[in-house]
């Protein structure tokens, strides 16, 4: 089903499911969805969800601006250290570009 902030896109995704990605290190003034704990960390490509509305450009009233959104799954180790469990990881649902290839 489609949601409602679903869109078409009329590239090709960049990234495909299991490739890694790192969460690009911005600090854009004003609102963003990308968390700062993933900034600069490494993830992998779980799902992707197609096209839809980039918050970022919507809440500044710049257009709804449809990209590609993905889950990324970041190794708890890569986000917290070498303390952290190594058997865990936390997904973020990213828009394309947040992200960059690893």
């Amino acid at each position: 089903t489609r949601g409602i902030f679903t869109r078409k896109v009329e590239t090709s995704p960049l990234f495909a499911v299991g490739q890694r990605v790192r969460a690009r290190n911005i600090n854009p003034s004003g609102h963003t969805r990308l968390p700062r704990y993933v900034r600069g960390k490494v993830g992998i490509v779980r799902l992707h969800h197609g096209g839809h509305v980039l918050p970022d450009a919507n809440a500044h009233e710049q257009g709804e601006a449809p990209q590609h959104l993905y889950t990324v799954a970041f190794p708890m180790r890569e986000l917290w250290g070498p303390d952290a469990s190594p058997r865990d990881e936390a997904c973020a649902d990213l828009w394309e570009s947040y992200l960059e290839p690893a």
